[in-house]
């Protein structure tokens, strides 16, 4: 106490209101993302039947600073069927969070107990790490339509009902209408690809894809940058496109790498393949960083920095650099000649 005598009383006002400025930084920085999946309210209180649809609701809530990508499910889904899932949407709380969510409708064509497969969220903290998260599962159970006291007793066949012959003028006529629509409908086709064509922005070159000449991994990825950095798709203000140009490269790079099936795979498996592989923490973490970044722009609507926009090639660039091998220098006939006599 007789410490604090010494100080100004403005400068311990000072010190005060800047510790009581940073507390909502620190705490929003050591925010811990929280992950809710559950079923939605249904209209009646009935067990679940085959054929029901069913509302699935995947919520994340997080920093208002901070980013999740949530995934995208395939149509055969576990032993689901999804009917339709909506696009994810970002909501601000009034406690400095936000809530990013979107709707899965669901249904089964079998009795039987089900469960969600795994879902697992991207999520970029303030900080700019990333981190997998992984949702709860759902359990369910779906009964059948069928009850005792259906009646399940074979009949016999009905009788067939005889049916006038048509003319023959209204086939001819039938066939002349299908044949008009036929026309029509393929001439509509042709003019609806005509206009996606000339709509497409100047990506009309084919992305080089897996070399079959036998060059290096490295020198295939160090070409295909070049000719993403040529595009200068930044300056046109198209920066998913130019995300997803970089981030395709760089699978085909692990690809021919590794001989890993990066560009069929979301990257949640690429990681836990690359890890299978022993491959160094500090190299997947980069390979990683890149393509978690990658989805969050193009799924998740993140916009970065424009610094962080034009240094992605450069990244890309590193990183190829990176996982390189080095080239072992060949040994000369004098070397060689020195090396059999020593031995």
């Amino acid at each position: 106490m007789n410490l604090l005598k010494h100080f100004p009383k403005w400068y311990l006002a000072l010190a005060i209101a800047l510790a009581l400025i940073c507390l909502p930084v620190i705490a929003q920085s050591s925010m811990e993302a929280k992950v809710k999946f559950y079923i939605k309210s249904r209209s009646t209180a009935n067990p679940l039947t085959v054929g029901d649809r069913l509302t699935l609701r995947l919520e994340v809530i997080h920093s208002v600073n901070s980013r999740v990508a949530l995934p995208q499910v395939d149509k055969e889904w576990g032993g689901f069927h999804v009917i339709e899932q909506t696009a994810p949407e970002t909501v601000n709380n009034s406690n400095d969070t936000a809530t990013t969510s979107k709707n899965i409708i669901v249904t089964a064509f079998r009795p039987g107990l089900y469960k969600t497969p795994d879902l697992i969220i991207t999520h970029r903290k303030p900080n700019g790490d990333m981190e997998d998260l992984a949702a709860p599962i759902i359990q369910l159970k779906i009964s059948t339509v069928l009850t005792d006291e259906d009646d399940i007793d074979l009949h016999d066949l009905k009788p067939q009902v005889s049916l006038l012959t048509p003319l023959i003028w209204a086939w001819v006529l039938g066939g002349l209408l299908l044949t008009v629509l036929l026309v029509m409908l393929i001439g509509w086709v042709g003019w609806w690809w005509q206009r996606r064509q000339r709509k497409k922005i100047g990506l009309a070159e084919a992305v080089p894809m897996k070399a079959k000449d036998g060059r290096p991994a490295d020198l295939i990825a160090y070409t295909e940058l070049d000719w993403i950095e040529s595009l200068n798709l930044p300056i046109k203000n198209q920066i998913k496109e130019h995300y997803s140009l970089v981030a395709d490269c760089v699978r085909r790079y692990v690809e021919n790498r590794y001989e890993i099936a990066a560009l069929e795979q979301t990257s949640g498996e690429i990681h836990y393949h690359m890890k299978q592989h022993s491959l160094p923490p500090h190299h997947v973490g980069e390979f990683m960083s890149l393509l978690s970044e990658s989805d969050l722009v193009k799924f998740a609507r993140y916009l970065p920095e424009n610094g962080r926009v034009s240094s992605l090639v450069h990244q890309a660039r590193d990183m190829v650099a990176l996982t390189t091998p080095t080239a072992v220098p060949a040994l000369t006939n004098e070397e060689n000649s020195s090396m059999e006599a020593k031995a």
